[in-house]
């Protein structure tokens, strides 16, 4: 077992998933904390309320006024500069604490996608995914077009864990049986242009019940 420990951690591969996943988490970082600023959820989630419910050990967490607009900017420049790989190590903890510290504010805010956000951001932290089509790269020389497989492993696995257990979170009666969040989500999409009548209907609640299970158990392994 030693041996395969030893000889799978002295695998290398193809830097480029690296690159393209660093690439496309900034983008995707950036763009929905645009979204979040321009909705104005700053004001209405983390400013407005007066009490705000906190996770266990972080009750030290709180909001910081006017100043939480402050937060949402440096976690937004940090993600620009994760996407193009500007002092990537130094953007990716900013990213990870600024992050992190916005969502245990208030513990109703939670979704498992948002804790997948920090674990990643902090995965981030310790792989070399400035090493190409970076700023980093260019001004500083740095470029690997091999890198230890297990950097990429790491990201797969994670993905693997959070669609694996979303499908799993799924099998219940609420979810396959009376078809429970959508069957009440998608109604309220009527209005919506050629198929507000047909997502409406309760089948398709059903449908899209059962193949979101399907999806989310299988997928992970279907991307490996």
């Amino acid at each position: 077992m030693k041996n395969k420990i030893i000889k799978y951690l002295n695998l290398y591969a193809d830097a480029s998933p690296l690159i393209i996943f660093r690439i496309l988490f900034g983008v995707q970082m950036t763009v929905s904390l645009i979204r979040f600023w321009y909705k104005g959820w700053i004001e209405s989630i983390y400013i407005n309320p007066l009490f705000h419910f906190k996770y266990y050990g972080f009750e030290w967490v709180s909001s910081l006024g006017t100043y939480t607009y402050f937060l949402f900017f440096t976690c937004l420049i940090s993600a620009v500069m994760i996407t193009i790989g500007y002092k990537y190590k130094f953007s990716t903890i900013i990213f990870f604490l600024s992050f992190t510290y916005m969502e245990l504010i208030d513990k109703t805010t939670y979704l498992n996608h948002y804790y997948f956000i920090s674990l990643v951001s902090f995965i981030l932290i310790f792989l070399p995914a400035n090493c190409r089509f970076s700023i980093d790269n260019i001004k500083k020389g740095i470029s690997f077009t091999k890198i230890p497989k297990w950097n990429i492993d790491i990201i797969k696995i994670m993905i693997v864990i959070v669609y694996f257990y979303a499908g799993i979170a799924k099998i219940n009666s609420d979810w396959l049986i009376e078809a429970m969040p959508l069957a009440l989500w998608l109604p309220q999409k009527y209005d919506l242009p050629i198929i507000g009548s047909i997502i409406s209907q309760k089948w398709v609640a059903y449908l899209m019940s059962w193949c979101g299970m399907l999806f989310d158990v299988l997928i992970g392994f279907f991307l490996l």
